[in-house]
């Protein structure tokens, strides 16, 4: 593979879990294991959809998103790994990441899916408390992922994220500081916080994330992104590519791409995905051209959640034009409302402004809408 490839990214969604857990808004579904491994052959059919047209390009990282992709024959996603590296152009080193519950990580997944070699592994930890994982209708105990985090280290896995949760109902300071210190405990290689998308108490939230963000980085974690913490060369890649504007081809039921100038939605209908999974156009439910301007501002959102900030000279050399007025006037009012400052040139998300981006993401959106 040559330099002159363009980086791209491979998302492959699985939607089953164990049971649906509270607050979250990922689509989830709960299967048979013959419908789960139907699913995972309708994924490679997708796969192999591809095969031939990505000469132009090279996958800098893979990722089984969806949170859960544990719960599935661990086989099968070793067989869906290796077809992907097989059939598509997967860059040599390239970070191939997957999601799992800390209850389903033993001996048969990893022995299973190491065919398909993935190199990262983040588990969805949740919370120290076993209260708190009730509360969010977790299938699993934090002496669930104790256990995983042995079996993941006796098998050599040694890039580990972990995933925690602030603003679940009932959590206090104490208990968030009882979260993260047991995390700094573990010093797993990246974490990541994220909010509840139902959260309540946005204040109190912003509090939690606050005191995140502080004890972290006096801990020796690096904040790169927006919510995500880690140590020296172990950040999320699929992450850090996506905020930088990298294309990617989303794979499996409702997923997104954003490919060769065009935005992809596949279908939410589970059994319409899997009657014609590898038809493309059986499966889209949404194609539409992406426009300068909408590539621009997720280029800026983007660039805005990174640690080094946007600037306007990088703008210029990305696109070979004079930064807009229009986005311009959003990172002023960003500015104003002290959501933003500038640093060494650059614009940077203050921690507030950290905190809110998807909410004014959200806001900018249904505002060009109404328009």
């Amino acid at each position: 593979m040559t330099e002159k490839r363009k980086p791209l990214l491979l998302d492959l969604h699985i939607p089953y879990c164990i049971q649906p857990e509270n607050y979250l808004d990922y689509f989830h579904a709960i299967g048979s294991n013959a419908e789960k491994n139907m699913y995972l052959t309708c994924l490679g059919r997708e796969i192999l959809s591809y095969e031939g047209d990505l000469e132009d390009y090279e996958i800098r990282a893979i990722r089984m998103s969806g949170g859960s992709a544990s719960v599935m024959s661990p086989d099968l996603l070793g067989k869906v790994l290796t077809l992907a590296r097989e059939k598509l152009p997967v860059a040599k080193g390239a970070q191939v990441s997957y999601e799992a519950l800390p209850n389903t990580v033993g001996t048969p997944h990893l022995t299973g899916i190491a065919a398909g070699h993935p190199n990262r592994v983040e588990l969805m930890m949740r919370s120290e408390s076993d209260e708190e994982l009730r509360t969010l209708n977790c299938p699993f105990t934090m002496q669930d992922t104790r256990n995983a985090l042995l079996f993941l280290n006796r098998f050599h896995m040694n890039n580990i994220g972990l995933t925690v949760n602030y603003g679940i109902p009932g959590q206090t300071m104490q208990s968030w500081k009882n979260t993260l210190h047991a995390c700094v405990i573990i010093h797993p290689g990246h974490l990541r916080v994220e909010p509840l998308d139902q959260m309540k108490d946005w204040e109190s939230s912003l509090a939690l994330y606050e005191y995140a963000v502080r004890y972290l980085q006096e801990n020796g974690y690096h904040q790169y992104k927006t919510g995500c913490f880690c140590l020296p060369n172990h950040e999320d890649r699929f992450e850090l590519y996506s905020s930088m504007g990298t294309e990617r081809i989303g794979l499996g039921v409702g997923n997104k791409s954003f490919f060769d100038g065009y935005i992809i939605r596949n279908t939410n209908n589970l059994q319409l995905y899997m009657k014609n999974a590898g038809q493309v156009e059986k499966v889209t439910a949404e194609v539409a051209e992406a426009e300068s301007e909408e590539i621009m501002k997720t280029y800026l959102f983007g660039r805005l959640q990174l640690a080094g900030g946007f600037s306007t000279e990088e703008f210029k050399e990305k696109f070979s034009e004079e930064f807009p007025v229009h986005l311009r006037e959003i990172v002023e009012r960003l500015m104003e409302d002290g959501f933003a400052e500038e640093s060494d040139g650059k614009t940077v998300l203050t921690v507030r402004g950290q905190y809110y981006f998807r909410e004014i993401c959200d806001s900018l959106q249904r505002k060009k809408k109404h328009n």
